[in-house]
């Protein structure tokens, strides 16, 4: 699914309390009852020693283990169901004293036997979305807060195009790529001046495709070429995650604000291999960037520029610069 390290431990920390919580409460509940209820007490123990009795036997074998066994499984019936009867009497669910765990189904493991378990799956979704929205502000950036009415209704530039027309359009792409999100979704590149929505739009694609289950890394251009620099040059980095792996294995990258980052023949060889490592695995990809085709050839070469315009969606964002829009009122 390509989440990070972080989302897994978060995860399985989440699982691991919910874990420790049903084994305690369950300890709590035996405790409470046995002070109340003595022959309840003495009723486990008994059933206690004859499973362990069971056991020895079974293992020493011998003539005589068989009729032990069920001798011993005989007795262990009767007290299961002399516990039964005490636990109904006192108004209480026959189970009242096992664990309740929150998923049944794995007993809050995460996993059925080696298959990551739905409620494991749910777990991670909830994760990387919390850790997406800790790092971007991705609670604010949704399909159904993007307002249209920021844009102009009037023909701008030589082709006369309406940017409130034009931005309508791209939110109902962007809105129909989340919904249908698959590993065999295109790529999108998302090109237009400052403050259009770009980061807008790719966090709500985000955010849906994650609530979708499939795992997103979300990531500005300067931070995701700045650790793989750091990966591959650093002897003294702290970091656990593995950039590369994760860029080149997530469901669907997203990279924001591409230009941003200092250039150096490093992080442009590092960009064009996840983009075309990327391609040759057939994953999607989301690239949002302020510059045109013209700066785009300038700062990474046609080698970059050519599989972003031959294999990409572009989707052109029009109008003025909204952010100075809302801080002025206008």
């Amino acid at each position: 699914m390509g989440y990070t390290r972080e989302t897994y431990q978060k995860a399985q920390q989440a699982l691991d309390a919910r874990r420790a919580g049903a084994i305690r409460q369950a300890e709590e509940r035996r405790t409470a009852l046995h002070a109340a209820l003595p022959e309840l007490a003495e009723l486990e123990r008994s059933l206690a020693s004859t499973g362990l009795a069971a056991v020895q036997a079974a293992i020493s074998g011998g003539g005589r283990a068989p009729d032990l066994i069920a001798q011993l499984k005989e007795q262990n019936l009767a007290l299961q169901k002399r516990r039964t009867e005490l636990l109904t009497a006192a108004g209480l669910e026959p189970d009242f004293l096992d664990v309740h765990y929150t998923c049944p189904r794995c007993q809050d493991t995460g996993y059925i036997v080696e298959k990551q378990c739905d409620c494991m799956a749910e777990l991670l979704r909830k994760a990387a979305y919390e850790q997406l929205g800790d790092c971007s502000g991705i609670r604010d950036c949704r399909f159904d807060n993007f307002l249209l009415d920021y844009y102009p209704t009037q023909p701008v530039g030589p082709y006369n195009i309406v940017p409130q027309r034009a931005m309508e359009k791209v939110l109902s792409i962007c809105v129909d790529y989340a919904r249908s999100f698959s590993l065999q979704s295109e790529s999108l590149l998302l090109c237009g001046g400052t403050g259009l929505g770009k980061t807008h739009l790719s966090l709500a694609i985000a955010g849906a495709v994650i609530q979708r289950g499939f795992g997103v890394i979300y990531t500005t251009s300067h931070r995701l070429l700045g650790k793989l620099q750091e990966q591959q040059f650093s002897r003294n980095s702290t970091e656990t995650d593995d950039y590369q792996s994760m860029a080149l294995g997530c469901d669907l990258l997203i990279i924001d604000d591409l230009g941003a980052e200092f250039s150096t023949n490093f992080t442009v060889a590092a960009l064009y291999g996840v983009i075309n490592e990327r391609l040759n695995l057939q994953r999607p990809t989301v690239i949002n960037t302020n510059f045109d085709e013209t700066i785009l050839r300038e700062r990474y070469g046609d080698r970059i520029l050519s599989r972003l315009l031959a294999t990409y969606r572009p989707l052109q964002f029009y109008g003025e610069d909204i952010r100075m829009r809302k801080r002025f009122g206008r």
